[in-house]
C-alpha cells in the first residue's frame, strides 16, 4: 500500500502525450462542450503552452513562419516567471478533466460503453461477498467477524475529536503568513527572502508534525485507528507545507515589487525597464481574474483548499458550474459498498493468516496473502481516488478530476509512482523535485572546454555537483524524502521500528530504474516490463505486510499462550 510516489521527472507537458498542445486544445474544447468552464489561465499554464509552442516551432520546416505557432492567448503566453524559484510551476497546472475510470461521469454524458462491464464487476463482487459471508457463518456461526469492527469503532469519539482538532490546527497557516510575512511591520529577520524566515517556516512545520505524531503515539488506539490518523496527519502536513511554501514565494514577489516601486521613484534612468519588471511581478501576484495575493490570505480561501482533493496550493482552481447531488449520493453509496467488501476481505481472508503467521512462517503467509492483499490494494485505490476524491471534488466544485493515470499499464516502478497517485506526485514534483533540480549547482563547461565553478562548494558536495546531473540528483532527493515520509508514517502507525525495511525497499528503486534504463533491449519489451511490474506488486506488498506485523502477532501469540497456561505449571 505504501508505494513510493517519487517523481523521477517533472510532469512536463512536452513529455506526456496527454499534455501535448493539440490534445490540450481538444481536451479543453471537449470539456467546454460537456458543460465545464474553461480553465483558469494561470502563469503556469501560460509558460507550459509557451514552451510547447517553442519546441514545436524549432521542429517546423524553415519556411514556416512564427505566426503559425501562436498560442491561444498570445499576450499572456509570453509572461515569464518572476517568482524566487524561477520556473518552479512551469509544468503543473489545473484544468477541467475527468477521472479515467469514473464510469458515473461517463454515464452522465451519455456514454454507456462500459456499463455492462461495471455491472458485471459489481455482480461478481457481490456474489463473492455472499459466498464469504455464508462460509464464515458455517464455520463460526456469524456472518461478519465482530473483532475487527470492535477494533475500528472502539474509542471512536476520541478519534473523531482528535481528527477534528488535527484539521482545525492546520488553520494556523493563515495568520502565520499574514502576520509574519505580509503584515508590513516585519523586521529584517522576518523578511520572507531571508534565511531566518526559511528556518522559521521549517520549525513551524516540523513542530506541528512532531506534535500530532506524538499525540497519536500517546493514545491507546487500535491499529486500524492508528493507521487512519497517521495517514491523515501526513496528508494535512503536505497541505500545510504547500500553502506555506507557495505563499512565502508570493510574499517574496510582493517584497521585490515593493522594492522596485520605491526604486522607480528615485531612478531617472531605466524607468521603462523597472516598470516592465513591476508588471511581471504584478502578474505573478494576480494570475487570475478573481484572486490576488495577499487578498487571498483568508480563512475561506484556505478552507476551500483544505476541502479540495489537491495537495498543491493555488490561489484559485477551475470550478464546475454546479454541484450534482445525485453524483455525490452515488459516490457515497460506492464508498459504503467498497468499505463493506474491504472489511470482509481483511477480516475473513487476511487476519486469520496473519494470526497463524508465527506457526506457518513468513513465506507461506505471504503466499496466502497475495490474492487478498492485491484485492485490498485495488479496493483502497477505488475508495480513495474514485469515490472519496471525486465526491469531495463535486462538493467543492473542483473541476480537475485527474487523480490518477493509467498506472495499470506501467512498465516500471518509476512510471507507476507518477501515475498511481497524482496528487502526491504533483506535490513531490513541485516542492521537492523542481526546487532541487533548479538549485543544483554544477560545473558548466565553457566554450574552450574549461570548467567554471558557479558556486563555492567543497569536498564531497562539490564533486557530487560536478559529476551527478541535476535530474538524477532531484530524483534521488525525491525518492529519499518519499521513503522517509512513508517509513515514519508506518512506524508511527505500528508503534514499531522494523529496521527501515520499507525505506530500504523504496530506495532500491533508484538503482533498478537506472539499470533498466541502460538496457536497451529491456526498454523495448513493454509487455515483459508490465508483467514484471505486476509480479513485484503482487508479491512484495504482502511480504512487507508480513515483515512489519510478524513481531506484533508473535508477541500476541506468546501472551495468549502465557495466559492460557495453568497458574502453577512447571
Amino acid at each position: 500500500m505504501f508505494i513510493s510516489q517519487a517523481a523521477t521527472k517533472p510532469p512536463s507537458s512536452r513529455e506526456s502525450p496527454s499534455l501535448s498542445p493539440e490534445q490540450i486544445r481538444g481536451e479543453l474544447e471537449g470539456s467546454q462542450e460537456r458543460g465545464f468552464p474553461l480553465p483558469v489561465y494561470t502563469p503556469s499554464l501560460h509558460r507550459a503552452l509557451r514552451n510547447d509552442n517553442e519546441q514545436l516551432l524549432h521542429q517546423r520546416r524553415p519556411h514556416e513562419t512564427d505566426a503559425e505557432s501562436a498560442t491561444p492567448h498570445k499576450e499572456d503566453a509570453t509572461a515569464k516567471s518572476a517568482s524566487p524559484d524561477g520556473d518552479r510551476k512551469s509544468a503543473i497546472f489545473f484544468a477541467p478533466r475527468t477521472s479515467i475510470l469514473d464510469y458515473t461521469e461517463l454515464m452522465y454524458h451519455g456514454s454507456d460503453t462500459i456499463r455492462g462491464l461495471v455491472t458485471c464487476f459489481w455482480t461478481i463482487v457481490g456474489a463473492y461477498l455472499i459466498s464469504l459471508l455464508v462460509a464464515n457463518y458455517e464455520s463460526s456461526g456469524e456472518f461478519l467477524s465482530r473483532n475487527l469492527a470492535a477494533s475500528i469503532f472502539s474509542r471512536g469519539k476520541d478519534l473523531l475529536l482528535s481528527d477534528l482538532a488535527l484539521v482545525a490546527s492546520t488553520f494556523f497557516v493563515v495568520p502565520f503568513v499574514r502576520v509574519l510575512w505580509v503584515g508590513g511591520w516585519q523586521p529584517a529577520f522576518l523578511d520572507p527572502r531571508s534565511g531566518s524566515s526559511v528556518l522559521l517556516h521549517a520549525v513551524a512545520e516540523i513542530g506541528w508534525l512532531v506534535f500530532w505524531y506524538g499525540w497519536q503515539g500517546s493514545r491507546d488506539w487500535p491499529w486500524a485507528q492508528r493507521c487512519f490518523f497517521s495517514l491523515h496527519t501526513a496528508v494535512n502536513w503536505m497541505k500545510v507545507h504547500s500553502y506555506l511554501s507557495t505563499n512565502r514565494n508570493l510574499a517574496c514577489v510582493l517584497c521585490n515589487k515593493t522594492d522596485l516601486v520605491a526604486q522607480r521613484g528615485s531612478c531617472k534612468e531605466g524607468d521603462e525597464h523597472i516598470q516592465e519588471e513591476v508588471e511581471k511581478l504584478d502578474a505573478e501576484l494576480c494570475p487570475y481574474s478573481n484572486a490576488r495575493f495577499p487578498e487571498t490570505l483568508t480563512v475561506s480561501n484556505y478552507l476551500m483548499f483544505q476541502l479540495c482533493p489537491a495537495l498543491v496550493y493555488e490561489l484559485e482552481y477551475p470550478r464546475t458550474p454546479r454541484i450534482r447531488w445525485l453524483y455525490v449520493a452515488e459516490k457515497m453509496a460506492g464508498t459504503a459498498g467498497i468499505f463493506v467488501v474491504f472489511y470482509v476481505v481483511v477480516a475473513h481472508l487476511m487476519i486469520p493468516h496473519l494470526e497463524r503467521m508465527p506457526e506457518t512462517g513468513v513465506l507461506l503467509t505471504t503466499v496466502h496473502l497475495m490474492g487478498p492483499m492485491a484485492t485490498c490494494w485495488l479496493l483502497f485505490f477505488f475508495i480513495t481516488f474514485d469515490s472519496i476524491s471525486n465526491g469531495f471534488a463535486e462538493l467543492t466544485r473542483f473541476a480537475d478530476r485527474r487523480f490518477y493515470d493509467d498506472w495499470w499499464n506501467a512498465r516500471g516502478l518509476d512510471e507507476f509512482s507518477r501515475k498511481w497517485n497524482r496528487p502526491v506526485h504533483l506535490f513531490l514534483a513541485r516542492h521537492i523535485y523542481m526546487p532541487v533540480r533548479a538549485n543544483w549547482r554544477i560545473y558548466k563547461s565553457s566554450k574552450d572546454g574549461s570548467a567554471k565553478n558557479q558556486t563555492r562548494v567543497g569536498g564531497l558536495v562539490r564533486r557530487l555537483r560536478i559529476t551527478v546531473p541535476a535530474p538524477m540528483a532531484a530524483m534521488a532527493a525525491t525518492f529519499f524524502f518519499s521513503s522517509i515520509l512513508h517509513e515514519v508514517t508506518v512506524v508511527v502507525a505500528c508503534h514499531r521500528w522494523n529496521h527501515g525495511m520499507l525505506f530500504f525497499s523504496q530506495m532500491m528503486q533508484i538503482p533498478m530504474i537506472y539499470m533498466s534504463g541502460k538496457m536497451v533491449w529491456y526498454k523495448n519489451q513493454h509487455a515483459l516490463r508490465n508483467w514484471i511490474f505486476w509480479v513485484l506488486m503482487v508479491f512484495f506488498q504482502p511480504l512487507l505486510l508480513c515483515l512489519y506485523t510478524y513481531q506484533a502477532f508473535a508477541n500476541r501469540t506468546a501472551l495468549n499462550t502465557t495466559l492460557a497456561a495453568p497458574p502453577f505449571a512447571s
